[in-house]
């Protein structure tokens, strides 16, 4: 049975190594853009929602978003936490927060929000598994959830061209692979009960991010 999740404890050095390296290989081979970085706030919390494209997104929207002094936190699917315990601590090391469906999810998204209400960044992918495609999944719940936080900003995002960089862990192409972010989506009008709320502000961050996949998909390559 696999462990039930451990809230990540970023060790800065290595979160600052990683980025700098995954950012001169994305700049070098796979031809990395970033659009809209302006729309992350320089210290309020920050909850971006993006697509969940090819299993190295996290990677990328990591590295396209502010550095040292800010450790950007990422909740992803415990799938890769589990394959072993090596695995499970470099990646809880650079601030990937695992998710389960098995009941402890809500710790992860509890940690979450307590980082957000701390002026943290998080990084979501409510799709839960790569889509591979310009068709953006149903989203979770608990996008809709944290998006609800008091005082935060919820940055929608989008990214194209990792499903032609990766596949199963194995380089496959060059890219280019783009990254965008939009401006933050009012959350302060969403009426009604709290799990109205929810379903609303889910729904409003996943037809934001539609919006931005189709039109970075549509983009020459």
């Amino acid at each position: 049975m696999p462990r039930a999740p451990r809230h990540a404890d970023v060790w800065a050095p290595l979160h600052r190594a990683g980025r700098a390296g995954i950012t001169a290989w994305a700049r070098a081979f796979n031809g990395l853009e970033v659009a809209g970085r302006e729309n992350i706030p320089a210290q309020r919390g920050c909850l971006v929602v993006c697509n969940h494209l090819a299993d190295p997104d996290g990677m990328y929207v990591g590295a396209c978003l502010p550095g040292t002094p800010r450790v950007v936190n990422h909740l992803v699917t415990a799938r890769h936490h589990d394959s072993s315990a090596l695995a499970r601590e470099v990646l809880l090391r650079v601030g990937l927060e695992p998710v389960r469906t098995d009941g402890t999810e809500i710790g992860a998204l509890r940690h979450a929000r307590a980082l957000l209400r701390d002026g943290g960044i998080v990084v979501i992918y409510p799709e839960g598994f790569p889509g591979y495609s310009a068709r953006v999944q149903p989203f979770a719940a608990g996008a809709g959830w944290l998006a609800i936080t008091p005082g935060i900003d919820v940055v929608p995002a989008a990214i194209w061209g990792t499903q032609h960089v990766m596949r199963a862990g194995l380089p496959i192409a060059r890219g280019p692979v783009r990254v965008a972010f939009g401006p933050a989506l009012p959350m302060d009008g969403i009426g009604g009960s709290r799990a109205q709320r929810v379903h609303a502000a889910t729904t409003r961050t996943r037809a934001a991010v539609q919006r931005m996949v189709t039109a970075l998909a549509a983009l020459p390559a």
